[in-house]
């Protein structure tokens, strides 16, 4: 997170961002919400194949000034980026982190019932588009609906003389940028790709792309022929706007991790799954799906949460008469969408100190789109019991 906000402090005092935004912008001012629904679909898609959701945190500060260089305000950026990311997740085709080591737990093959999850996908990819495209036609009727209507005003209108001014570097600069960008991307799908099958690298692809991204700017610093010293303040003053959003990480997961350590849900859960066996397959599916969704805000961790309760879950399918395959998705969408409403999650409050977006506003703009979620995975479960998938 510190090098995040160092690095990219770097990249926009040295015209990177500016280069990248003024091409983006000339490319696509006549197709903005073609330009809209294409970064959607690229983050969804990420997360759902590749099981990315932390790494988006690095591309989301561009996507944020990319909304507003096209008109529109913070929130969209973090629609466009962590909403996007964290619906792909959750309507996961091959997500390593969660169908990948659920799959593997339930002693199913990691393609059976694929075909459900990527209507699943083309649904979600659907809604999350009409919810954002809805906001955008609202804040572009009225700006002032926008949350952060008046901060926004300053950054537009900075961003705005910012892509208006030209230099001769400009075209260097876009080069080297655009290359870091797309070696970022790189480390991104083959770190998680690699974390996927590799145990010893399954934590380390944050700090591998943390390093990449360092050592990127770095170079790009060098080619651009900034000046040590320059580059190192605006390193350092990157860093420093971060730091205020530690010290609200570190407590949510603290109490997580008194939680998890503390044992709390285990007795919970072996409680509850006795109480059920032979129960109505309904109800099973529901509880699955509630019991996930309970222990996800305690435990993030999709892999963590496989260990504790896919055992349990796999038990409870067989005692119910329900497929493993619905069980596995119960527990998929209890896992995925809940990342992107929960405080207790880290990557939420990182992206949220990121964007200075605050938790509460955040709430209150997403929490209808969380029911809508919910209410329809529901159907979606019941559906695919129904034509027994």
């Amino acid at each position: 997170m510190l090098i995040l906000g160092g690095s990219f402090n770097v990249i926009d005092k040295t015209g990177g961002i500016k280069s990248i935004l003024s091409w983006l912008v000339t490319k696509f001012k006549d197709k903005r919400l073609t330009l809209v629904y294409a970064v959607i679909l690229f983050f969804m898609l990420f997360g759902s194949l590749f099981g990315i959701f932390e790494e988006s945190i690095t591309l989301l500060p561009i996507i944020i000034m990319l909304a507003l260089s096209m008109g529109w305000d913070t929130f969209t950026g973090l629609a466009m980026c962590l909403l996007a990311t964290g619906f792909g997740f959750s309507s996961a085709i091959t997500n390593p982190f969660s169908v990948g080591l659920g799959s593997q737990a339930m002693g199913i093959s990691l393609v059976s019932g694929i075909w459900y999850r990527i209507l699943i996908f083309i649904i979600m990819y659907g809604l999350l588009c009409l919810f954002v495209t809805r906001h955008i036609k609202q804040i572009e009727k009225d700006p002032t609906k926008s949350p952060t209507y008046e901060s926004d005003l300053i950054k537009k209108e900075n961003l705005k003389l910012d892509l208006e001014e030209k230099d001769e570097k400009q075209g260097l600069t876009l080069k080297v940028y655009a290359t870091l960008f797309i070696t970022l991307l790189v480390a991104i799908i083959v770190s998680s790709v690699l974390g996927s099958f590799i145990d010893a690298l399954s934590g380390l692809s944050i700090p591998i792309i943390a390093l990449i991204f360092l050592f990127g700017t770095i170079i790009s610093l060098l080619v651009l022929k900034v000046p040590f010293k320059e580059g190192a303040k605006y390193f350092f003053k990157g860093v420093l706007g971060i730091l205020p959003s530690i010290l609200l990480i570190v407590l949510a997961g603290s109490i997580r991790l008194v939680l998890e350590n503390g044992k709390v849900m285990d007795t919970i859960i072996h409680e509850l799954s006795t109480a059920l066996s032979g129960g109505s397959p309904i109800l099973g599916i529901l509880f699955v799906y509630f019991i996930t969704l309970v222990i996800q805000f305690f435990i993030g961790s999709a892999s963590a949460k496989i260990i504790l309760i896919i055992p349990i879950i796999s038990a409870i399918a067989s005692n119910v008469g329900i497929t493993q395959n619905i069980a596995l998705l119960s527990f998929i969408f209890g896992d995925g969408f809940t990342d992107l409403i929960y405080i207790t999650n880290p990557i939420l409050l990182i992206s949220l100190g990121v964007a200075g977006f605050s938790y509460g506003k955040w709430l209150k703009k997403t929490w209808l789109l969380q029911v809508i979620v919910l209410v329809i995975t529901t159907l979606l479960l019941i559906l695919g019991h129904y034509i027994g998938y």
